[in-house]
């Protein structure tokens, strides 16, 4: 779809040059020109048009020289210059007036109805073409005004940025990419819809993807436990008092009720795999306690946008993850903080709520620090909740088939779990190789040396 290309011709009066005749049109790249056609032969008709312009007609006589234009000439060289811009390219044309929020809000239409993309993959666009808009390129920014400098130009602000996200205003590189590339698509949509020629990022280097690091991090059972158990404690700065200085009992009784809520919390996603916004929909009809299974099948992502309502689990189905003691015993605790009922949520929040991820996600990471184990947050690959998930697959590799493994967290892929098959320790591998290699090197069996 290309914009019209047209225009029109005015006389204009110049000091010097007398009347001339002025084209003013529109180019195939969408801009808009001004061309001086040439000195006008013209007078006035005495009528004018409905906006009140003069209507020329041509004068009397004949033209001093054919470099004058009569209404008719200048209408004929007009058309000469449209038909040169209307036989370039389409790909050279575009359609001004549009801004870079009419194509960032296209391209995620686009993403939500034709691509069919997850709603929370969209939620994590929008606040990334939001963040675009705060540090360089205004929403109501003409397309035409994005040039390749300027992208440059943004780039390299952001790297200025870099560092441990960890560090207030810093960003990983990560971050810096993943800006770069919903701008390179929000211009690559434009040029599709034939609102600008060119993407002006093309040209434009992108920051690289960071360096290959280790996928995941994982704890042992004794570090989930000590975690667990340092969550259940109220940090001193976070002791609820009342105004003569006194511990409010009752409010910190309420505190470390909600801590063991969340400790308890880390040990089932570490003893069953369970991704965080699974662990928010889990209902107690969801636990078989006689037939020592979880049954997976409701999942509330906290990047959902408000309201969104819970959904089936990421990889589209059900299923079933063995409940194992020490995730019974976890529980058999929460079961004593809260209603459960069927349709009761297993960790709620304040006994309604879904579970909340910020505040859940803050006590896990001050309990590993808490317990010795802070080292895990630091650079280049910081532990997060969802390590969680990687720790039981990690540990359930050691004891069940990697096909075992794939349906208990619902992998889609098999090389996805496959990750934790080569992350468990195989501190006997040289000794078990060299014994299958024995079996036939024994000097016993070799034969008879030839004479």
């Amino acid at each position: 779809m290309h914009g019209r290309i047209t225009g029109h011709v005015r006389v204009e009066q110049r000091s010097r040059a007398g009347r001339v005749w002025i084209a003013t049109y529109v180019r195939a790249d969408g801009t808009k020109t001004r061309k001086t056609l040439g000195p006008a032969w013209v007078r006035e008709s005495g009528k004018r048009t409905p906006r009140g312009a003069i209507l020329w007609r041509a004068a009397n006589g004949s033209k001093p020289d054919t470099t004058y234009l009569t209404p008719k000439d200048a209408e004929e060289a007009l058309d000469a210059l449209l038909a040169v811009e209307r036989k370039k390219p389409a790909s050279a044309r575009r359609v001004t007036g549009k801004t870079l929020g009419d194509a960032a809000t296209s391209w995620l239409e686009h993403g939500r109805t034709v691509r069919g993309i997850a709603p929370t993959t969209l939620a994590g666009y929008e606040v990334i073409v939001g963040r675009i808009y705060a540090e360089e390129f205004p929403r109501d920014l003409l397309l035409s005004r994005i040039t390749a400098a300027r992208v440059t130009g943004y780039q390299s602000k952001l790297l200025k940025r870099l560092g441990s996200p960890a560090r207030k205003g810093k960003l990983g590189r990560e971050s810096i990419r993943r800006r770069m590339v919903v701008l390179r698509r929000i211009l690559k949509h434009a040029v599709a819809l034939g609102w600008i020629a060119t993407n002006p990022s093309d040209g434009v280097e992108l920051v690289a993807q960071p360096a290959a690091q280790p996928d995941f991090n994982v704890l042992e059972p004794s570090q989930v436990e000590a975690v667990a158990r340092a969550m259940t404690t109220v940090p001193p700065a976070d002791l609820p008092t009342m105004r003569n200085g006194k511990i409010d009992k009752h409010a910190l009784a309420v505190m470390q009720e909600r801590r063991t809520l969340w400790a308890d919390a880390v040990r089932v996603a570490a003893y069953t795999g369970l991704r965080f916004g699974e662990l928010r929909a889990l209902r107690w009809r969801d636990i078989d306690f006689t037939g020592e299974a979880v049954r997976v099948l409701r999942h509330a992502p906290t990047s959902a946008p408000a309201g969104n309502d819970v959904k089936t689990p990421k990889s589209e189905r059900g299923r079933s993850v063995p409940l194992i003691p020490q995730a019974v015993t976890a529980l058999d605790r929460v079961s004593k903080l809260y209603p459960n009922g069927p349709d009761d949520l297993v960790f709620p929040t304040r006994g309604v709520g879904m579970l909340e991820a910020g505040r859940v996600r803050d006590a896990f990471y001050e309990g590993l620090k808490q317990a010795k184990l802070g080292h895990v947050r630091a650079e280049p690959n910081p532990m997060t909740f969802h390590d969680l998930r990687h720790t039981f697959g990690s540990i359930a590799v050691r004891v069940f088939p990697v096909s075992d493994v794939q349906a208990m967290l619902g992998h889609a892929d098999i090389a996805t779990t496959m990750r934790y098959v080569h992350s468990v320790p195989r501190t006997d591998a040289a000794a078990k190789l060299a014994s299958a290699f024995g079996s036939d090197l024994n000097p016993a069996d070799e034969p008879a040396a030839v004479a």
